[in-house]
Formats: structure tokens, sequence, C-alpha cells
């Protein structure tokens, strides 16, 4: 992941810091442990907050205006660029409400008052800084509060985590995934200390066919294993998965049939292609308003699984008409699909495909002169690789995301002081891995295990009932960069999903940057599980 924009949470602490309060961004998908460490690291805050308030009482005294004085704060305190101090200061400012006399009265008097949630009105004077200045921005605040890395005790016994995956096969194949997950899994041993000092070692199976998921399948399920991440599996459909998974608990990975949605024995972050095409569904219905949608969707069972049960039974309460546009597997010439959407007079055409089929599908797109506002693509399509060779041809198109990314520049402060201090570790411990949603995805799964299993603690996690049962307590808990995934979902029969928000955004830029919903937060985002209750 390359360097990304600036710690907005920083940049904000040291303000409010300097106003006596401090920044209130949504922290409801922080985990338990971020929380304590927030509250820690907010205690030594008093004896700066003093000294800031001192230094600018003597700039405001020199220049005789408050406004001034509180530009020369951020001058001295955070970079010398007056532009930019200049829009921070006056976003604040937009943003409270209050004149610049109380915004200067709370900076002597230790007050809080004028400090909010300004986290879209800071962004916008982003395009004031250099790239150099966002380095330095991007820096801690304070060095001393840095957690030192500290790796897991190779002495102690592992915990062995499973992973079937699907890989090298033409209907669809998904490596990312699985270097996400081993790249997160080493991360966590050399610097998080593995699980309460317990090395993290991943048991992988990849497959690609029904012979060869049914065979690592039950070599799992044998191999003495705390649970197994179901990855991306397709094949899982035709036998079952489940049943050949005994006690061994599937905790974790994109569930993608009917049968995944309430076993017992499964808990999965995500809703999966359930929740995101029941979500893209009222998207395009509510904030597109189209009335008729061409749906491109091959022949595997995972796509047309997610047109059944999550876009047409959203489509048919909102009473728009769809067509189904066969894409043959593999794709070797998108003009006769491309052409049958065209001529279907659609609103929308939809992409509901592996990633293979997004190039040869946006180039035919721009062949026939289809506009891109009328292009709607799935998550796989959001790529490094993709956007490098037809991202021109994107812009303007919608796309859907399960999470923030870097190209979500707009997104909420805290989630872009994540990207800085977690910048380059997928790079780094996951060297193979593309820059994929799906890289992304396994990543985050493995963090979200690491810090289920931490609170779950090791002693515990030999009895699956453990791991379900604090998975099942209502409580939302997620880095802060997702949405938060809590499992609330077992009355409408969905109890092994536990989270169903998704973004639906546009491309304003070929290296796949997006432009921000018209709500920012938690109630911009679609969740299809609820869709569906």
């Amino acid at each position: 992941m390359k360097k990304i924009l600036i710690t907005l949470v920083a940049l904000l602490a040291l303000f409010a810091t300097a106003c006596g309060g401090s920044s209130d961004s949504d922290s409801k998908t922080s985990s338990p442990i971020e929380e304590t460490e927030a509250e820690s690291s907010s205690s030594g805050t008093n004896e700066e907050s003093s000294s800031s308030s001192s230094s600018t009482s003597s700039a405001t005294v020199q220049t005789g205006d408050p406004r001034d004085g509180l530009i020369e704060t951020v001058l001295d305190e955070m970079i010398d660029n007056a532009e930019f101090a200049a829009c921070l200061v006056d976003a604040v400012q937009a943003s409270s409400g209050l004149t610049y006399e109380e915004l200067y009265d709370d900076l002597v008097n230790n007050d809080s008052r004028g400090v909010g949630e300004i986290d879209e009105e800071v962004a916008s004077c982003m395009p004031y800084l250099s790239d150099e200045e966002i380095e330095i921005l991007a820096q801690p605040v304070d060095e001393e509060q840095t957690v030192e890395p500290v790796a897991a005790d190779d002495t102690l016994p592992s915990v062995k985590i499973g992973l079937m995956n699907q890989e090298n096969d033409p209907v669809g194949s998904f490596p990312e995934l699985r270097l996400g997950i081993e790249g997160a899994a080493a991360y966590i041993n050399a610097e998080l200390g593995g699980i309460s000092g317990h090395p993290v070692e991943i048991v992988s199976c990849v497959q690609n066919s029904v012979p060869a998921a049914q065979e690592c399948a039950q070599d799992l399920s044998t191999s003495n294993l705390v649970s197994v991440i179901n990855g991306i599996n397709i094949w899982t459909i035709a036998f079952d998965f489940y049943g050949t998974m005994g006690e061994t608990p599937v905790i974790g990975g994109l569930p993608l049939f009917a049968a995944d949605y309430n076993q017992p024995n499964a808990r999965y972050f995500n809703g999966g292609s359930v929740a995101v095409y029941s979500g893209a569904a009222r998207f395009v219905a509510e904030g597109l308003g189209v009335k008729k949608v061409a749906v491109l969707v091959n022949q595997n069972p995972a796509a047309l699984a997610a047109l059944e049960q999550g876009l047409g039974p959203i489509f048919d309460d909102y009473g728009v008409e769809y067509e189904a546009i066969d894409v043959p597997i593999p794709l070797t010439d998108a003009i006769p699909p491309m052409s049958q959407a065209a001529a279907s007079d659609a609103d929308v055409i939809m992409l509901l495909a592996a990633g293979n089929e997004c190039v040869p599908v946006i180039r035919s797109a721009n062949q026939l002169g289809i506009p891109p506002e009328k292009m709607f693509y799935s998550g796989t399509c959001a790529t490094e690789d993709i956007y490098a060779e037809v991202g021109e041809l994107m812009v303007g198109s919608w796309i859907h995301k399960g999470g923030y990314t870097e190209q979500e520049t707009w997104a909420p402060a805290e989630v872009i002081a994540q990207f800085a201090e977690n910048d380059g570790l997928i790079e780094e411990y996951a060297p193979e891995a593309p820059n994929a949603a799906f890289t992304g995805l396994g990543w985050a799964t493995m963090l979200d295990i690491h810090d289920l299993y931490e609170q779950v603690g090791v002693e515990n996690l030999s009895d699956p009932v453990n791991i379900i049962s604090t998975m099942d307590d209502g409580e939302t808990r997620g880095r802060v960069g997702s949405f938060g995934w809590s499992c609330v979902y077992g009355d409408i029969g969905l109890s092994s999903l536990c989270q169903g928000a998704s973004l639906f955004l546009e491309i304003v830029e070929p290296n796949g940057v997006t432009g921000p919903p018209d709500i920012i937060g938690p109630e911009g985002y679609v969740n299809g599980l609820d869709l569906l209750g």
C-alpha cells in the first residue's frame, strides 16, 4: 500500500488539544483494545495543552486578530504552510459555528466547545499540502507513545487455524485472499505478539474442483485446528461442507450460498454476496433511480446465487425490471454480451462476475459507446492492475466497496490515520499479494480473528462454544477501517452472517479514487442484511 494522504486523526488531536478537547469522530467500530489505548494516550495531554495555550496567547497578542492567532498556532505546532493553516482554522470555525473570538477563548481557557466532527471539512484542506508535507504530518504525534513490535513466543504451542481457498481454477481463482491471510498472520507473529504470546500457524489447503474441495475439507476437519477460514470456495455448494467440518468451527471467510447463512458452528465477519448484492440493488433503485437493469452474470454457482438471492428479490421489491445476460467462462470476447446489454435499453449495466471478466467488459463498453455512468462494477474490479490497464475508461462508473481503501481519500479521519499507521505492512508481510480487494479482505479477516481470539483467551479456544458465544454477544467489533461487525441476524435466519454494510461509489480518477457519498459515516452505508429481515 503506497503512502496515502495525512494522519488526520493526529492533526485533529493536536489542534483539539490546543482547544482543550478532542475530535469526536465515529468510534463505534473501534476494538476494545484500541479504545483502551486511546484512553491511555489521552492522559498525558494536559501539560501540552497548557503549553500550546500559552504560545498561542502570545501569537494572538502580537497579531491582534483571533483568526491570525489560530493560524499561527497551526504554523507553529503543525506545519509551515499558510494556505493549509488558514483552511484548517476556517474549517474548524465553520464546523463549530463559533466565531474566531470564541475559538480563541476556547484555546486560552482550555475549553472544548469548538471541536466537533470536522473530518470532511479538514479533508477539503488537503489539496494545499505537498507530498513532502503529507509525509511529515503522517508521522505519529508523540513518538514516545509509539507501540514497539512484540514477537510471538515460538516456545509456546501455536494457535493452528485452517484455511480452504479456491485457486488455479478457470471458474474462479483467488490466491490473493490466501496471501492476505498468511501475510497478516506473519505480521501478527512478528509485531503483535501472536495471540496472547502464542504464534499463529495457518494450515492452508487450496482446491479447484469438487473432489479437491471435499478432500481439503476432510483434511482440515481432522487436523486438530482451533477453527477454519472458509476463503472463497465455489465448490462447497456441491457437498455438505459444514457436515464434513464436523466439530471444527468455521470462523471468517466469504459466505456465498444459502447453506452458509445459518450454520450453528459458523460465523463470518461479513455478509458475503447476498449482503453485497441486496445492498447494491437498493442503491441502484434508490440512489441511481433506475427502472431497468442489465445484469452480466457468469455461470458459476456463486454469481447465480448472488443474482437469485441478493439482487433479484430487492429489485422485485422496488419494481425494477432486470435482464440476466450470460457471460461465458472464460470470456474471450465481451462484445456479444455487452451488445445484448446495450440493446436491452437498460438504465444501468451491472457486472456480476469474477475479476477475469472486468477488463474485457470495460473495454467492450468503451468500444460500443456505452457511457461510464451506465456501468456498475463488482468489487472484484477494484484492483491496481485493472486500474492501471483500463482505469481511464472507468471514470464516472460505479463500484462496490466492502470497506475503505486508500482510494477513499475522503474517509473519516480515524480511517486515514489507521492507513498511515499501517502503511507498507501488506507489502512487507505479503509481498507477492496484489493490491486487490480480496487481499485486503484476507488481511482484515486475520486481524479480526486475532482481536477476537485475544478476547476469548487462548485457554478457551479449544471449545467452539466460547468463540461462538462471544461473537453472538451483540457487541460491535472491528477495526477502525472496517464497518464493524456484530452477529445479530439470527432472528431472520442469518445467524452466521455478522455484517452487511457496503459502500457504492463513483470512480472519479483513473487510479480508482472515488468520490464521497452524500453521507460519510455509518449512515451512508447500505446494509444489505437489514433489507432481508
